[in-house]
């Protein structure tokens, strides 16, 4: 059975999150929809523990709105200080930039884009001289005859 088109999209699309990174803001603020990760402080911390939870140090998502005084972030992502993450389904949480210690924009790593892309080559270059799909290596046997009953 020959897996279809669909499978490997499946497989291949956690090496997309690979060409990703999250960088401190360059410009004067974020674009809407920017995809953002903001560090909070203590007091950020505690401020939305029934907003976001408990112990929680970063949120990330997509930036849905913006005031002088805090952002709206549709929530993708919850990561505690101990490092656990949980998944979001886009929950709109407002957080007030005084409880923000850092700001920060995803973006293209083209090192990362690279290195990935190179990996990716390497294994379908494996795979095809592996499998013969290239025209490397040989059909098994130089020898010519059906190989039934030959030698016997």
């Amino acid at each position: 059975m020959r897996p279809t088109g669909k499978r490997w999209w499946v497989a291949a699309a956690p090496l997309l999150g690979a060409c990703y990174v999250y960088q401190p803001l360059v410009t004067g603020g974020p674009q809407p929809d920017a995809r953002l990760a903001l560090d909070l402080s203590d007091q950020g911390r505690v401020a939305l523990v029934t907003n976001v939870g408990s112990d929680v140090s970063r949120v990330e998502g997509t930036l849905a709105g913006e005031t002088p005084d805090e952002y709206l972030i549709r929530v993708s992502d919850v990561f505690a200080q101990q490092g656990t993450r949980t998944k979001w389904n886009g929950e709109v949480v407002s957080v007030r930039r005084e409880y923000v210690t850092r700001v920060r924009e995803r973006s293209l790593s083209r090192g990362r884009t690279v290195a990935t892309v190179a990996g990716v080559l390497g294994v379908v270059v494996g795979l095809a001289a592996g499998t013969h799909l290239a025209g490397f290596g040989t059909s098994g046997s130089d020898r010519p005859g059906s190989g039934v009953g030959d030698g016997q």
